[in-house]
């Protein structure tokens, strides 16, 4: 009985660290945040939905608050915390969070200045700002392969067909491959070859010595 009850507090102080690191330490419950809004227009949003995460700079910095198809063009609310400036040459763009799952919005607020020296206004307006997507990797992947089905399909055929004549013996390598005779003299050739090399070696110490006895003369 007593070791019932031990394993059950241990059991329940368990699963207390583990919901305050997972929910108090997250600030899911107790939220400190003061959001204010932001509006994006996208031509395509790539899966993005509510409640994925806004960075700024690669910081968490918000969320997404409503997805909504308006015109043909997706209007993104967010809900940010973390206020920053933003400059004309701003980028505001969906991207994967992983190669196989997940979106989320990601804002680079842009500079007063580039490289070459051109200068950049200040944004003041958060409303109709305009952002782009990154295609998924595997539905890039998917085009590709759709837009170049032809090709594909003939450069399959055409590796079937070098198959097909390798097992059947035609062609060089075909020959090489599949007949004993031409794989005989190939390796009698190796043969050959390793003798020579060890002939070379037999006779270096020889050919260094006379050199060696012609220099001194």
């Amino acid at each position: 009985m007593k070791q019932e009850i031990a394993v059950g507090i241990i059991v329940i102080m368990a699963l207390t660290v583990l919901g305050y690191f997972t929910i108090i330490m997250s600030g899911e419950i107790f939220e400190t945040h003061t959001y204010y809004p932001m509006t994006v227009v996208f031509r395509d949003v790539e899966g993005l939905s509510k409640d994925d995460k806004v960075r700024v700079n690669g910081v968490l910095s918000g969320y997404v608050d409503t997805v909504d198809l308006i015109d043909n063009n997706v209007v993104v609310k967010l809900r940010l915390y973390n206020h920053f400036t933003l400059y004309e040459n701003y980028e505001i763009m969906v991207r994967n969070e992983t190669a196989l799952a997940g979106k989320y919005v990601s804002i680079n607020p842009g500079a007063p200045m580039d490289e070459s020296g051109k200068q950049y206004t200040v944004i003041t307006t958060r409303d109709n700002l305009v952002g782009t997507s990154v295609p998924d990797p595997f539905t890039m992947l998917s085009r590709l392969i759709a837009d170049n089905r032809g090709n594909v399909n003939a450069t399959v055929k055409n590796l079937r067909d070098i198959t097909d004549k390798i097992n059947s013996g035609k062609g060089t390598l075909g020959k090489i491959i599949n007949e004993d005779t031409v794989h005989g003299q190939a390796t009698d050739l190796i043969k050959q070859l390793q003798d020579t090399i060890e002939d070379t070696r037999e006779q270096a110490p020889i050919t260094s010595f006379l050199r060696a006895a012609l220099t001194a003369f």
